[in-house]
């Protein structure tokens, strides 16, 4: 993956940077921003999540988050802020709302780019921009990562956040130079990650950091990990929003928030509690195709891990801890969403684009080939088995044509064929991976545009509160004009 990093290139953007970020930013504008006007808001999440910013801009409260009159405090307030920041700026309305989660997606983008360019192997040192690109493409056509940019939902902020402190924290441990405005800021991304999801977002940090550091049996930079300024700002920005939300509630209703936020969603999981193999089958399908694809990256690294490079086996590491512990994670806990694994998103980017830097491998990768024929063949029984049992599971009781689901499937069926005539002429996994980004942004795009007004009916409460408001505007009406009636003939 990533052997040889060029110091004088790591970290500066330079002009050749320029058109592959535009080019990531055009495509993420268009694939992020496609339909978030056009869909109601999903019930029940995003119209809370979006009722209570509107709160927020209304009574002008931007420490205790309100919905319906009551404080909304089972989340910190970073994302409604957000959200309250869109509407002053654009208004109050779906678009609104949705932004934020479209602009973070964006974001996390750019930071793979940022991974993809500087995990380059080979002979060749110098980052590779393209390598960053299509590992930033790779992460847009991630399904999960994809429906989600759309949602108005803190899971892509989070994810963000995560993934820039991740990424910090890489670069400080891979330089030479130390860098303290670095670990400074590293401590200010770890608080925005506490000002979107409470403490869970920055365990979830330690634990990735700790576990990749005891895996490579660097116990000394243990203490390279604490920075007293850093996390005196980590304290000051948590206080300055934190004080003034415990003067407002009081320790009583805080702490009762944080035994049912910590201790009850973990442990009894009093809120969607699923099966400890949740995640499992959540893993393959919000991430397919990639998911299977990640399993030949862990196999070639098992089989190479006695002769890879010290510093491609650490970065090697480190996406597989970030990968690995974040599923075990929110597996153990007893409530479940299949958002929660968002954050993981970057990871199997970065791991599957490195396929197309080995390639090149030799023997090893040789011998390896036959999993890309496997994966393939589980890419083409997915759409090949959805037609044959279309009778089965096809949704009758919304108003779907048959159309509107097969042509979706036959994108599939298509770009998989592609993908094995492509690898079965050149043996390059780079060119079925530009076969897969291609075919996974047609069938997302065209999925999304059939679904948009059925998600609408389907979990929107906004015709139901649309048609309670005209009837009350009429029964106003109707009493208006009565009244009116009766004072001038009466």
């Amino acid at each position: 993956m990533a052997a040889k990093l060029d110091q004088r290139y790591a970290e500066k953007l330079t002009k050749k940077d320029v058109p592959f970020l535009i080019g990531l930013f055009s495509l993420g504008i268009f694939l992020f921003l496609f339909y978030t006007w056009a869909i109601p808001l999903i019930d029940p999440d995003e119209p809370r999540y979006a009722c209570t910013a509107r709160d927020m801009v209304l009574n002008n409260n931007w420490i205790v988050p309100h919905f319906n009159g009551y404080p909304r405090i089972n989340k910190p307030p970073l994302f409604y802020w957000t959200i309250a920041i869109s509407y002053k700026i654009f208004g109050v309305h779906e678009f609104s709302a949705r932004l934020p989660s479209a602009l973070a997606a964006i974001g996390t983008v750019f930071i793979t780019y940022l991974w993809g360019k500087r995990c380059k192997g080979g002979l060749e040192t110098r980052p590779s921009c393209s390598d960053g690109f299509w590992a930033g493409v790779v992460l847009m056509t991630c399904p999960l990562f994809f429906f989600v940019s759309h949602l108005c939902i803190t899971d892509m902020l989070l994810t963000f956040f995560l993934s820039a402190s991740l990424y910090l924290f890489f670069v400080e441990y891979r330089e030479t130079n130390k860098n303290n405005m670095r670990r400074i800021f590293l401590y200010f991304l770890l608080a925005m990650v506490f000002l979107v999801k409470g403490p869970v977002g920055v365990l979830l940090f330690i634990l990735i950091t700790l576990s990749f550091l005891l895996w490579i049996r660097d116990f000394l930079y243990f203490r390279r990990l604490w920075y007293l300024p850093g996390f005196l700002l980590f304290l000051g920005i948590i206080c300055a929003w934190g004080i003034p939300f415990w003067l407002s509630l009081g320790t009583k209703q805080i702490s009762a928030l944080l035994s049912q936020e910590m201790s009850g969603r973990f442990v009894s999981g009093y809120a969607h509690p699923e099966p400890f193999y949740y995640y499992a089958p959540a893993f393959m399908m919000g991430f397919f195709p990639w998911s299977l694809f990640v399993f030949i990256v862990f196999t070639y690294i098992f089989l190479n891990r006695k002769t890879l490079p010290a510093e491609e086996k650490k970065t090697a590491y480190f996406f597989c801890s970030w990968l690995i512990l974040t599923i075990i994670f929110f597996s153990i806990s007893h409530s479940k969403l299949l958002t929660y694994i968002l954050p993981i998103s970057p990871a199997i980017a970065v791991l599957t684009s490195s396929l197309s830097r080995w390639e090149n491998g030799g023997g090893l990768w040789k011998k390896l080939s036959w999993l890309i024929w496997l994966m393939l063949g589980f890419s083409l029984a997915l759409p090949v088995g959805l037609l044959l049992t279309i009778p089965k599971w096809f949704p009758s009781r919304y108003d779907f044509s048959i159309y509107q689901i097969v042509l979706p499937i036959i994108i599939i069926l298509v770009g998989t064929l592609v993908a094995l005539f492509t690898f079965a002429r050149k043996r390059s996994f780079s060119r079925v991976q530009k076969v897969f980004c291609l075919t996974n942004c047609f069938f997302l795009v065209i999925t999304l545009s059939y679904s948009a007004k059925y998600l609408g009916t389907f979990r929107s409460t906004k015709d139901i509160v649309e048609n309670v408001f005209c009837r009350k505007w009429r029964t106003m009406q109707s009493a208006v004009m009565a009244g009116l009636h009766r004072a001038l003939f009466l």
